[in-house]
């Protein structure tokens, strides 16, 4: 939607005047003091509004609106420009951390009175009824309210969430004639990666029996998503390509960042308003692009906020890195109010201001469609929602897929299981039907036991739609009673794409993959 900047969040002098009103209803409270004038700027060589925006921390779209600009490249050196509303401003909530428990209590969201504010006004803001602000904020005194005072908007609430669950190191233990150099070609990572892991001191001396660090531990701060996106796609208007999209959204938020799933459908919500979960999805008049549609792809019109993603590329792995920096970043407030949410429909309105920077306001919130998706993907979810430990994405040794090294076939199903579990398995168990032997005579345990992250499950021939003549392998990310849930490729969502399902236990037999 090209508005992608943080809201204004502007800090007034907050002397504190009272000033009794003869108001007769509370909606008409006012804060009075004394009139503060307008900021301005006068624009100098190599100035851009964008530039301008971020000097005084506030967005492009608000300097043109404040100065009646209607096309951002046009503006000239020696121009004066006003840069904050001379009298009347609305602040960002601020956040306030419940210290006794902030990993499952979402924060309350506070308010402090601007000069000329209304409770009607400040109500209407932020989505409330003045009785609300009157019930959370003590208010005795109805008939006044000041400068600087401090409102409750939204009570702290404690949120639905798992207890963390740590996934354990992978580690080596050296053995008599090992090189760093050996260790990590063995186990596919480089001796920068062991070092460092390892926190080694010298790179020219380890002995035998020390034990070294592959990959460190990794904690997974929340539920995760158990629902096919065969399922999904039958239950919406989206292609199973688009929902695998919105679960790994989901499944990126919650196991990652931590996420409530009233908060991780709010962004879903705002994520289909804003290219329903098309990755490559791209507004080049906009400046925009990616499933939320970040500045900076064409041009910088709205920001750069693509200046922050790890590479220019319009892949969805890439884009929710990117997410998890700007919510461990500058975006920490979205974290705190969105992902500890417990209403969808207000995660949804809080995501698109806070992170998208689109005023409620604003016709382009959508604000009737964004609530009804959010309620939405919170009842076609809900009971879906693994808190059990078992994570969405397998651990891999090393992230990404492989550029050499892959001995099985492009986009079969074999090849994403390998591409997976890397050094971990064998490079040549041949057709998915003869994993289990193959495995087994290289000395790993083969059962009926599934564990999520760790296991191999092998479907023989004509099994749970498995190929009539070679089988089928996938990867077990979630076991719950008699049924598992395995990720796979070349399976519904067809060649070279993954899809998840979930089976019977008994459909496949599993490979333990323990590091």
């Amino acid at each position: 939607m090209g508005k992608h900047d943080q809201p204004i969040i502007d800090q007034y002098n907050k002397t504190a005047v009272k000033l009794a009103l003869s108001a007769s209803t509370v909606a008409g409270v006012f804060a009075f003091s004394n009139a503060v004038s307008a900021d301005t700027y006068t624009i100098k060589s190599g100035d851009n509004l964008w530039t301008i925006a971020q000097k005084f921390n506030t967005s492009v779209e608000a300097l043109t609106a404040l100065n009646g600009i209607s096309d951002p490249a046009q503006i000239s050196t020696g121009q004066t420009i006003e840069t904050r509303q001379p009298v009347q401003v609305t602040s960002a909530p601020t956040v306030v951390k419940t210290p006794s428990a902030p990993a499952k209590t979402q924060p309350a969201v506070t308010y402090t009175v601007q000069p000329g504010d209304t409770l009607s006004q400040i109500a209407q803001t932020h989505g409330v009824t003045v009785e609300d602000i009157i019930k959370y904020s003590k208010l005795t005194n109805t008939e006044f309210i000041y400068i600087g005072q401090e409102l409750v908007i939204k009570p702290a609430v404690a949120a639905k969430r798992p207890e963390p669950i740590v996934i354990p190191a992978v580690t080596y233990t050296v053995k008599p004639g090992d090189t760093l150099w050996d260790i990590a070609q063995a186990q596919d990572v480089s001796i920068e990666d062991i070092v460092k892991h390892s926190k080694l001191s010298s790179t020219d001396y380890i002995f035998a029996g020390q034990e070294l660090i592959i990959k460190p531990a990794k904690t997974i701060n929340g539920g995760v998503l158990s629902i096919s996106a065969e399922t999904l796609a039958s239950e919406t208007n989206l292609s199973v390509e688009r929902a695998q999209n919105a679960i790994d959204i989901a499944n990126h938020l919650m196991a990652q960042e931590g996420f409530t799933l009233e908060g991780a459908s709010g962004a879903l919500a705002v994520a289909e308003r804003e290219s329903g979960f098309n990755p490559e999805a791209v507004n080049d008049s906009g400046g925009v692009a990616g499933v939320f549609q970040w500045s900076g792809w064409s041009n910088m019109i709205n920001g750069n906020r693509w200046s922050n993603a790890e590479s220019r590329t319009l892949s969805l792995d890439v884009q929710m890195n990117l997410v998890s920096t700007e919510l461990n970043g500058a975006f920490t407030n979205v974290k705190d109010i969105v992902g500890n949410a417990t209403d969808p429909v207000q995660a949804s309105l809080d995501w698109s201001l806070y992170y998208e920077g689109v005023a409620l306001t604003d016709p382009q919130t959508q604000i009737d469609t964004i609530e009804t998706n959010a309620q939405k993907w919170y009842d076609l979810l809900k009971d879906y929602v693994d808190f059990d430990g078992n994570v969405a994405v397998p651990i891999d040794v090393k992230q990404g897929p492989y550029s050499t090294g892959n001995t099985y076939a492009a986009g079969n199903c074999t090849w994403y299981v390998k591409d997976v579990f890397k050094a971990r398995m064998g490079d040549w168990w041949g057709n998915a039907k003869d994993w289990a032997a193959n495995a087994s005579r290289e000395g790993l345990q083969v059962d009926d036991q599934p564990v999520a992250n760790l296991t191999i499950a092998v479907f023989a021939p004509g099994s749970a739609g498995a190929d009539a003549n070679y089988g089928h392998v996938a990867v077990v990310i979630g076991v719950s009673g008699d049924h598992v849930t395995v990720k796979e490729m070349n399976g519904a969502a067809g060649l070279g794409k993954t899809s998840t399902r979930t089976i019977p236990k008994s459909a496949a037999s599993y490979i333990h993959m323990d590091y």
